[in-house]
């Protein structure tokens, strides 16, 4: 019975071993379809695992960066991680789930990712000879901030910037219905000494409903968009300046027009004295003819032709005068409508002093618009200074981070291999015992066969001692039996 326990125990061993080489060999290495995208200092997962899943806590596995060259990123070896010959920009920042290895999960684990670490990884189980590879795309992102640069024309100039995007983006202007604006020229480009990208643009925007306009960014191979919107004062806006030209025009007219007027009165009013004169004059030739006559007695012919005469100077009279009248009251119709155009004029003096008040208001708001813009220079300058302190500082704690990093993976190997260390001399000090041990037992169980061998020959010889006692006693008893 018990040796038929012993051989299905070892059919069972056999067969379990068989199952598990023969599913360990079909197993398939299975990454991503598509790319790891992720952004600067983000952490995240190279998804690699075994199809259908084994455990792989017994097997090495081992992470590479392929682009622009090999990079050893991590290796899992005898069943730990080892961190020998990773290239040093990965000290610290790498892991595996252990706790997953056994259901064939050997993803990784990248920590605190950087632009330089984008590329093509590669899965290698090194005890299936198979392997597959992983996309990762790093980008960098922020949001775009949006100023009033001045006015052109009727509009406002708006600029729209944003630094530190990677790969290079697209920036466009919206009105708040989302139809794209027509920028003024091209975006403006930059790129710093990390790599990164710098992003700027204007537009001139004119007033609408609701004044509101958003500066998008999008970067569309990492698939992320940053929008900031921004709401325009009317008061920002310049004043029309319709009114100004209208009132100067029509001052020029009334300038024109009463000159017009003057010129024409002074025309008739010369015209008026002239005629004056002369009547004036042929009263006085009159009269002396008159006088003339009544002296000398002329005869009836000449009498008659100067009737005749002075009938036709009184009819030049009555012309002149008629003359007279119609100057008099064109006069009047010139009079009424310089009236007309003095009251025109007081009108437009007032519209061109409410243009005027509208002007001096327009140079404040230009007053003003001149402060804030210098408010924004400086506080554009002072956030670019804050942002450059940032910058050296997160430079400086990186370095200090990596340097520790780098300090501790020295010592968290020195202590590895101490731990090694300690660990063969262990192994040498069990494997010495275990030496000792088996000669204590050898020597022991020599010694037991020793005394075994002693005591069987004390053991003979007490029954032989027995035995000749117990002769000795019957012949004894015999011979007390003869006395």
């Amino acid at each position: 019975m018990k040796t038929f326990q012993t051989s299905a125990a070892w059919c069972l061993g056999i067969l379990f071993i068989s199952v598990s080489l023969i599913t360990t060999g079909s197993s398939e290495v299975v990454g991503p379809a598509d790319p790891v995208v992720a952004l600067t200092g983000d952490d995240i997962i190279l998804p690699c695992s075994l199809k259908p899943s084994v455990s792989a806590e017994d097997m090495i596995v081992e992470w590479t960066r392929l682009n622009p060259k090999a990079e050893k990123v991590h290796l899992y070896l005898d069943s730990r991680d080892s961190f020998v010959d990773q290239f040093p920009s990965y000290r610290g920042r790498t892991s595996m789930f252990n706790e997953e290895l056994k259901n064939g999960n050997v993803s990784l684990k990248l920590t605190n990712v950087t632009l330089s670490d984008a590329g093509r990884y590669r899965c290698f189980i090194q005890t299936l000879k198979k392997e597959t590879t992983v996309q990762l795309l790093v980008g960098a992102v922020s949001q775009p901030v949006i100023s009033i640069d001045g006015t052109k024309g009727w509009g406002v100039v708006l600029k729209c910037e944003s630094g530190g995007w990677f790969p290079e983006p697209q920036m466009e202007w919206l009105d708040s219905s989302g139809t794209i604006l027509p920028a003024d020229g091209p975006p403006e480009r930059h790129r710093d000494s990390e790599g990164l990208y710098t992003v700027r643009r204007h537009v001139t925007v004119n007033r609408t409903g609701n004044n509101r306009f958003t500066c998008r960014v999008n970067q569309l191979e990492i698939n992320h968009l940053k929008e900031t919107e921004i709401h325009v004062p009317d008061e920002v806006f310049p004043k029309s300046q319709v009114g100004l030209i209208v009132g100067l025009l029509i001052a020029v007219a009334v300038v024109v027009l009463a000159a017009s007027a003057g010129v024409f009165m002074w025309r008739k009013h010369t015209e008026e004295k002239k005629c004056r004169k002369q009547l004036e004059k042929q009263k006085i030739q009159s009269t002396e003819l008159l006088e003339d006559v009544n002296k000398r007695k002329a005869p009836s012919s000449f009498v008659q032709n100067l009737t005749e005469q002075l009938m036709a100077a009184k009819k030049q009279i009555e012309m002149l005068s008629k003359d007279k009248d119609d100057v008099t009251r064109e006069k009047d119709g010139l009079q009424g409508q310089l009236n007309d155009v003095t009251r025109e004029k007081d009108g437009l003096q007032g519209l061109l002093n409410d243009v005027t008040r509208e002007k001096d208001d327009l140079q404040k708001q230009t007053g003003q618009l001149e402060k804030l813009r210098n408010e924004k220079d400086k506080v554009i300058r002072e956030r670019d200074e804050h942002i450059q302190n940032l910058t050296g500082e997160m430079e400086k704690l990186r370095n200090e981070k990596d340097e520790h990093i780098q300090n501790l993976t020295g010592e968290m190997e020195k202590l590895r291999n101490e731990k090694d260390k300690v660990i063969r001399e262990r192994d040498e000090h069990i494997q010495n015992l275990t030496g000792e041990m088996e000669k204590l037992r050898n020597e022991k169980d020599e010694h037991i066969q020793n005394l075994t061998g002693e005591m069987e020959k004390l053991r003979n010889e007490k029954d032989k001692v027995i035995r000749e006692r117990e002769s000795d006693g019957m012949e004894d008893m015999e011979m007390g039996g003869v006395f």
